[in-house]
Formats: C-alpha cells, sequence, structure tokens
C-alpha cells in the first residue's frame, strides 16, 4: 500500500506559467508528436478548446474545473506523444502528481503487483513511467528495465506517479467503494498540496479518468449538492461528449458519495447538525464500535473531538459504512420488498418504538410470530420524514391475504392500524426470492 503522500521541496518558480490552453474547436488542430489525433476527436466528441497546448502544439490532456478544482484529464500518452508529455511537466511545475487509473502503465516490475487488498493507489518512479510511456505499453522492454530510473536531470522531481489497483476491468461498472477510494487519493494529494493539480489519466479512454476526477471534486467540495447535479454536465461541455459514461453509470454511488461526504463534513465542525442530518449519522454509528475497538480507538461520542475521530474512521471505511446508507440503516439480514415504485431510502428507515402496538390483534395476524421465523415480515409507509417501519411481526401468507384484499377495495395495501399505505416490507434478506411472487403478482 502507499505510504502517506511525501512532502516535496516547494518550487523554486514563483509563478509558474500559465497552462495554455488550444483555446477554439478545431477540428483537425495541430496535434504534438506528430501523429493526428483527428479520428480521436471525432470518435469521442472531443471540445478541443480545453487541450492543453505546449510548444504551440495541441495535446490530448485537457485542463478541467469542477466546484472550483483544476484536474487534467487524458489517456496514457503514446511514445510519440512522450517528449511532450515531459515538457508539459517540466514547464508546469503546478502539475504535481500523476494519477493512472489502473494499474499496468509500467508492465509488472521485478515483483508482481499486491492486489489482494482494498482497492488503493500504489506510488511509482516518476521516470520509470516515462521511460514505459517512451516504450509504449506492451513493447519489448524488460521488466528490470522498467524498475530502473532514467535520467531526467531532476527536472521531475516535483511529480508524483501513482497507479490504482482494483480498476482493472475495463468492460464494467465501477464499484462504488472503487470510485470512492480513487477520488479520495487524488482528493487527498489536493488538500495536501494547495494550488498544484492533479493529471488523471487511463489506458482506457478518458471516461474513466473523467469519473475519478468527478468522485475528487465532490469529496473535496463536501458533497455539494449542486456540484453533484452537474458533474456530467460539466464533464461534457468541457471534456468530451463521451466522457460522462462512467458518471452517469454510477449515478446511485455519486449520490451516495455525495450524501456520504456531507455527513463526514458536518460531523468534523463543532456543534450539531440539523436533525436530519444526525438521524443518517446514527445510521453509520451502528458500524462505529467494531471499526473503533479495530483501531484500538475509544471514541467520546459527545465531544467535538470524538465526532472528527468518528469522522476519520468512517471515511476510511466507506465501503463497510456506505450500505449501510444505502439501505435506509437497515437491520443486518434485512431486505426491503417494495409493492410498487422503490422510494430513495437515502433518508434513513425509522423504527417505532417496541410498546407502541404492544399485545395488539388486528385483522392481519390473530397470533403472534416469532421475529426470527424466515415468514415474519413488518410493514414499511412512507410520511413526511421519510420511510417508516411498524414493529408488529406479521406472516407473511396473512399480509398476503390482506393484500389481496385491500387491492380490490383500495387499490394499495394499509396499514391494519394506521390505515395508512404501506410501499414496503421489511423481510428477512435470504427470503426475498421467495416471497417476491406473493407480492408482485398479488392477484394473478
Amino acid at each position: 500500500m502507499a505510504a502517506d503522500w511525501r512532502t516535496h521541496p516547494a518550487s523554486t518558480i514563483d509563478m509558474p506559467a500559465p497552462i495554455a490552453l488550444w483555446g477554439t474547436e478545431d477540428p483537425a488542430p495541430e496535434w504534438a508528436g506528430g501523429v493526428s489525433a483527428n479520428a480521436w476527436v471525432e470518435a469521442y466528441g472531443v471540445n478541443t478548446s480545453t487541450l492543453i497546448r505546449v510548444d504551440g502544439q495541441c495535446t490530448r490532456f485537457a485542463l478541467i474545473e469542477l466546484g472550483g478544482h483544476r484536474f487534467i484529464v487524458g489517456p496514457t500518452a503514446t511514445p510519440a506523444e512522450a517528449p511532450v508529455l515531459t515538457r508539459m511537466l517540466k514547464t508546469h511545475p503546478q502539475i504535481g502528481a500523476i494519477f493512472c487509473v489502473e494499474p499496468g502503465t509500467m508492465q509488472v516490475r521485478d515483483t508482481a503487483l499486491d492486489t489482494s487488498d482494498a482497492p488503493d493507489y500504489h506510488e511509482r518512479p516518476i521516470d520509470g513511467y516515462i521511460l514505459s510511456v517512451m516504450r509504449g505499453a506492451g513493447e519489448s522492454a524488460a521488466p528490470q528495465a522498467l524498475a530502473s530510473p532514467v535520467g531526467l536531470d531532476g527536472g521531475l522531481s516535483h511529480v508524483q506517479f501513482m497507479e490504482f489497483a482494483g480498476m482493472e476491468r475495463f468492460d464494467a461498472q465501477i464499484p462504488r467503494e472503487v470510485l470512492w477510494r480513487a477520488g479520495r487519493g487524488v482528493a487527498k494529494f489536493m488538500r495536501e498540496n494547495p494550488g498544484k493539480i492533479a493529471l488523471v489519466c487511463s489506458e482506457r479512454g478518458i471516461a474513466r479518468p473523467s469519473a475519478v476526477a468527478a468522485s475528487a471534486a465532490l469529496q473535496l467540495q463536501c458533497g455539494d449538492a449542486r456540484l453533484r447535479n452537474d458533474l456530467a454536465t460539466q464533464v461534457v461541455a468541457q471534456r468530451s461528449e463521451a466522457s460522462d459514461h462512467h458518471i452517469n453509470l454510477a449515478s446511485r454511488s455519486f449520490d451516495l458519495m455525495a450524501e456520504f461526504t456531507r455527513l463526514l463534513d458536518m460531523l468534523r465542525r463543532p456543534g450539531r447538525g440539523e436533525p436530519r442530518w444526525e438521524r443518517k449519522v446514527h445510521l453509520l454509528r451502528q458500524r462505529l464500535p467494531e471499526l473503533a475497538a479495530a483501531q484500538g480507538a475509544a471514541i467520546d461520542w459527545q465531544t467535538d473531538a470524538g465526532r472528527r475521530q468518528a469522522a476519520d474512521i468512517l471515511e476510511v471505511n466507506f465501503d463497510r459504512v456506505a450500505p449501510l446508507l444505502a439501505s435506509g440503516g437497515l437491520p443486518a439480514g434485512m431486505a426491503l420488498l417494495w409493492l410498487q415504485d422503490e422510494i430513495n431510502a437515502l433518508s434513513g428507515v425509522r423504527f417505532l418504538s417496541p410498546g407502541y402496538v404492544d399485545g395488539h390483534i388486528d385483522r392481519i395476524s390473530q397470533d403472534d410470530i416469532d421475529p426470527d421465523s424466515p415468514d415474519a415480515v413488518r410493514l414499511v409507509s412512507f410520511d413526511d420524514y421519510g420511510l417508516v417501519c411498524d414493529n408488529k411481526y406479521y406472516d407473511a401468507a396473512s399480509v398476503a391475504g390482506w393484500y389481496r384484499a385491500c387491492l380490490r377495495k383500495d387499490g394499495y395495501l394499509s396499514n391494519p392500524i394506521s390505515r395508512v399505505p404501506v410501499v414496503a416490507l421489511l423481510i428477512h434478506e435470504a427470503e426475498k426470492a421467495r416471497l417476491e411472487p406473493q407480492f408482485l403478482h398479488p392477484l394473478g
């Protein structure tokens, strides 16, 4: 696993040269490296006005801005583009790091890359990366040669190179925990190096690095709702028509990341937040004891310092606590069986107190049922505050019969006590496939 970011000495250039852009929509610019990329522009609908200009020539790297933060997004450079990439990095010391969103750019070194741990970045020598670009991915360069430094006269000592392990499949939607970690590494670098620009690239197109840059921007902006809503639009406008592909595929993941980041920001601020946000934090607290124990930490939840400590623990365990938010805080092993359209449950499910219907006999179930029974279900309705789960357990077959009677009369299932519409059933996750047919097609 890569160590924490090294602190590099400040650049001797107080005012680095501004990064020049091509500046116009041009279907056939003068390409750096002497190889035309016109077909690439046409195929992906690239906005050439944001492409970076080096020595009067156009590169395939674009400078984009998301939430006030600047990123360079591009594909991995070809051997013909290696000299211009080197010149760009030397001319603009504000470009402080290169993040490749998948491993393999350097074609494995003396030891194989360990991808058994959680997805994360691994730091590699920048000169080894430049050498691998010069020789081209998949060329005949020996692994030992790729691992050896290549002399760059110290001109790139200010640039870090990071490879991400965990995004190897090019044909799949990026999992939310992978997208979170990939963006978090970029965001961490930019927080610790104010004013620096991260170059995010991929061996396969520009949609994946665009999604990683979007994830980083969202985390840097504490889940800003306006930025979340504009991510795809901004990326398409500044980069290319096809660059929002993975952002759109992971739309729900981005919603969840925005929600999670806002909660972390609230925990790091003094005092308490709005009640509705505190309720969401309460969902995540279910996992805090075991996470804190694993790190040997005791959290005093009543203090600002304790809340900040909790935020730090939650942030590094996104993959373990985010499902609680995504499920609305359902108990472990439970699932929602939606009777009609699914309602976004990110605001959480509230559970009524045990004494609410204690000993009540209603029209659905005349007898008590063991809560651990595979046929035990609970009724979930929707009110002004979100989803609310009744505390009484019912037999699934009895609820199915009540559901059929309600459909014939009112067109929806109603709670036999409160008479409010029931939108879902809380069931044992392992029984979902077995119980679904009784409720998805109750009349036929």
